[in-house]
C-alpha cells in the first residue's frame, strides 16, 4: 500500500508558500510519553515483535531518560519530510513503521479533514487520503450551497453584522451589491464558519456586531485579554460580553452603547 504525505499550507517569512516555498525539510522521531515513559510509536507489542525480527533492531518503546534507545534514537527512526508530497511503501518494513510513527505524531495530521477541523494544531504535514479528499470538497460545496441560499433569507442588517464579526469590515451606508459581494466572498472562504452564525441566536450576533464597531470606534477597549468600558471588565472577548448584554439587567447599558455607536 502507497502512503500520501503532503507538507500544509504554511505561508513563511519569505511570503511563498506551497511549491514556492523553500522551507527546509522537517526531521521527526517518535515523542515521548512522560506519562509512561514510552516511545509514542504507534507500533502494537505483536508489530514491535514481528518488525524488530526483521530488522533485528529493538523495536520495544520503553524509554530511559539515561540511556538513548538503539533504535528510536538512531538514525533509521528519524523521519525526513520534504516541503512536497512524499509517498511510503508500507509493504517495506522501514517505511511501514515509519507510517505508525506519523499517524502517531502531533506533527503529522491523520487526515485532512480532521486538520481543518483543528486537532492538529502543531501539524507541518498530512497523511493524504484521496477519497477523503473528494468527500471534503463535496462537503464544502454542499455547505457553499447551503449558504448562499440561507445567506438569500436574511435581512440586510444580519449581513452587515455577519461580515462585521467574520470580516471586521464596517460596511453600514454601502449598496445592497457590494454587501453581497462581501457574504459571497465570506461563503467562498468558508462556508461552515457563515452558516454558523447564519444559525446563531439573532440576539447574540447583533450584540457581538454592536460590541466590535463599540471597539473599533473607542467606545470599548481591549486591555491584555479584557474588553472593558473605562474601569469596569465586561468580559475576556466579543462574545464574553455579547452574552453579558443579553442580560436583562444589562439592558440599559446596552442602549447607552447603541446610542454612543451611532453618534
Amino acid at each position: 500500500m502507497k502512503v500520501e504525505v503532503r507538507p500544509l499550507p504554511n505561508e513563511k517569512w519569505h511570503g511563498k508558500k506551497g511549491q514556492e516555498s523553500f522551507t527546509r525539510p522537517k526531521k521527526y522521531t517518535p515523542l515521548v510519553d512522560a506519562d509512561n515513559m514510552t516511545y509514542a510509536t504507534g507500533l502494537t507489542s505483536e508489530e514491535e515483535e514481528k518488525y524488530g525480527k526483521e530488522l533485528n533492531q529493538d523495536l520495544t518503546a520503553n524509554y530511559n531518560p539515561e540511556h538513548p534507545h538503539s533504535f528510536w534514537d538512531g538514525p533509521m527512526a528519524v523521519i525526513k519530510l520534504d516541503n512536497s508530497t512524499m509517498f511510503f511503501e508500507t509493504n517495506k518494513t522501514l517505511a511501514f513503521i515509519k507510517v505508525k510513527n506519523m499517524k502517531a505524531s502531533k506533527y503529522i495530521a491523520n487526515s485532512i479533514r480532521e486538520w481543518n477541523e483543528g486537532d492538529w494544531p502543531e501539524a507541518t504535514h498530512v497523511i493524504f487520503d484521496e477519497d477523503e479528499d473528494v468527500e471534503e470538497k463535496a462537503s464544502k460545496v454542499s455547505a457553499k450551497h447551503k449558504a448562499i441560499v440561507e445567506e438569500g433569507k436574511l435581512s440586510q442588517s444580519r449581513k452587515l453584522q455577519i461580515v462585521l464579526i467574520l470580516s471586521g469590515k464596517d460596511l453600514k451606508g454601502q449598496s445592497s451589491d457590494f454587501i453581497k459581494v462581501a457574504m459571497n466572498d465570506l461563503i467562498e472562504n468558508d462556508p461552515l464558519e457563515v452558516l454558523r452564525y447564519i444559525q446563531q441566536d439573532k440576539k447574540q450576533i447583533s450584540n457581538q456586531a454592536l460590541v466590535i464597531e463599540a471597539l473599533q470606534k473607542n467606545i470599548l477597549r481591549k486591555v491584555g485579554h479584557k474588553i472593558m468600558y473605562h474601569d469596569s471588565v465586561l468580559g475576556g472577548d466579543e462574545l464574553d460580553v455579547a452574552l453579558y448584554l443579553m442580560e436583562d439587567e444589562n439592558n440599559e447599558f446596552k442602549i447607552r452603547l447603541m446610542k454612543a455607536v451611532s453618534e
